[in-house]
């Protein structure tokens, strides 16, 4: 017999796969795709002219869940209500969940004199949530536990849905050994709910009964679209996401090819914010309550009554109150920093080190780490290995190729491969593949085009050395 407890942890899983935060380290070096300009708007470019077909030429989905592993979880032969409660007691304060997905609507590119103009649209989902170990402790309580060290004070959350306009460029300085690009979004959003704040003090002490006292406050927008039941979102398309919820957002990048052979990077993403007004709604609990624990039989595979008795019995626990019409409000998006150094020590084989921090729900940035090769094997096919360290997890091997037939242009790119084939010790992974139209055009003779060092007017004496 399976508990309730098995099940939500399952689903939740689950949910995490298929609903699938962005590090996306293996693209920032892969500028054999144009979906590169997305981790910076710098990167030079390949291709004369891109056009990214709807849908098609992008998609993207990152899952990271840092508290544990599926391994970790349902070892063979134990029991699943001990398990929770031993991960619970092995967790740290910093555990935390992030999916996100990403499509593209529509994307074009073209080069123009120095520069190169992208546009298009995406859409995109973020979740995002650190969670304590109570959180676990909490969900596996039942009747008689000796429970000691539960708060659910540090439990935080955050998702959105949104849609982005975006119009980038990038031009070429200083003989073109320097690239600056940017690129500005005009965001419409769909969804939005946080914890605002949250005061949940939990008392044990009587095993047999446990008392709940909270002062939790969650703001949301947008979400009671989601949640009717008799919304047909065919009614009216053009309305649910061009929503009144704007903001605006911007990315800047650089690139500088120091000598021949050396080039160093940088990039900035998502400096903005979305202000939410439209179908704005707040939930909060204020009070205390009796909390018995949750079990429930599933013997009979009722998978709808498991879901409806876990709503019902946290409904009861937490009495949420529904606030409408509540005010409006504003979010900033989660900042991102890239910065790079390429070597290359032949013309079709390079390899690099790569910095990526992300501005995380703690308003603190996280680290991550990762080391490439880049290679162009033959004249229809590029590829990219890299080995990365993403928030203190070290099993990280990262791979991207694109094969181009005539125009069209096939690829794919994830940060960690290994992680779709040994998913029970997953804790993060990314995947990102599509179909481009490129024209890459003949190489250009023109001395404007050329690097400093192979103009007629410059100079390479500066650069004798990388011969």
């Amino acid at each position: 017999m399976k508990t309730l407890r098995f099940k939500i942890l399952s689903l939740f899983l689950l949910s995490t796969v298929f609903a699938t935060a962005q590090s996306d380290l293996t693209l920032y070096n892969f500028n054999a795709i144009a979906q590169s300009l997305q981790v910076n708007p710098a990167t030079p470019q390949q291709t004369k002219v891109w056009v990214g077909l709807p849908a098609l030429s992008g998609i993207h989905f990152h899952f990271q869940n840092t508290g544990f592993t599926l391994a970790e979880l349902i070892p063979a032969g134990s029991d699943i209500n001990v398990k929770l409660r031993e991960v619970a007691d092995n967790m740290d304060g910093d555990s935390h969940l992030a999916i996100s997905q990403d499509i593209s609507l529509l994307g074009i590119g073209f080069k123009v004199g120095r520069g190169f103009v992208s546009l298009g649209a995406t859409q995109s989902i973020d979740f995002r949530m650190g969670y304590p170990a109570g959180v676990l402790r909490f969900i596996t309580y039942k009747i008689g536990d000796p429970i000691t060290g539960l708060s659910l004070n540090e439990l935080d959350y955050e998702s959105m849905v949104r849609t982005n306009f975006y119009l980038g460029y990038q031009h070429k300085f200083l003989k073109n050994r320097l690239t600056l690009g940017f690129r500005g979004k005009y965001i419409f959003g769909q969804q939005h709910s946080e914890i605002e704040h949250i005061n949940a003090q939990i008392d044990a002490s009587d095993p047999f009964l446990m008392k709940v006292r909270t002062n939790i406050k969650v703001r949301s927008s947008g979400l009671s679209n989601l949640l009717d039941p008799d919304l047909d979102p065919s009614d009216d398309p053009v309305g649910l996401a061009l929503t009144e919820n704007t903001g605006m957002a911007w990315d800047f990048g650089a690139n500088y090819l120091v000598t021949r052979k050396l080039s160093v990077s940088f990039s900035v993403l998502d400096l903005g914010s979305i202000d939410w007004k439209d179908g704005n709604e707040n939930y909060t609990s204020n009070g205390e309550y009796d909390f018995e624990g949750i079990e429930v039989d599933l013997a009979d595979q009722d998978f709808d009554g498991v879901i409806k008795a876990l709503t019902d019995s946290l409904a009861n626990v937490f009495s949420f109150d529904t606030i409408e019409n509540a005010p409006a409000y504003n979010t900033k998006l989660s900042t991102r920093i890239y910065a790079g150094v390429n070597y290359n020590f032949h013309p079709k084989h390079g390899v690099g080190f790569l910095y990526h921090a992300k501005l995380g729900l703690d308003d603190k940035f996280h680290s991550d780490y990762s080391v490439n090769y880049q290679g162009r094997w033959f004249r229809g096919m590029q590829f990219i290995a890299s080995y990365s360290m993403i928030n203190g997890d070290r099993n990280n091997v990262g791979a991207g190729v694109d094969f181009k037939f005539g125009p069209l242009q096939l690829y794919i790119v994830s940060d960690n491969i290994l992680g779709a084939v040994y998913f029970e010790n997953l804790k993060t992974t990314n995947l990102r593949l599509g179909l481009n139209i490129a024209f890459y055009g003949k190489k250009s003779k023109d001395p404007k085009d050329m690097p400093f060092w192979d103009s007629p007017t410059g100079s390479d004496d500066d650069d004798e050395d990388d011969d």
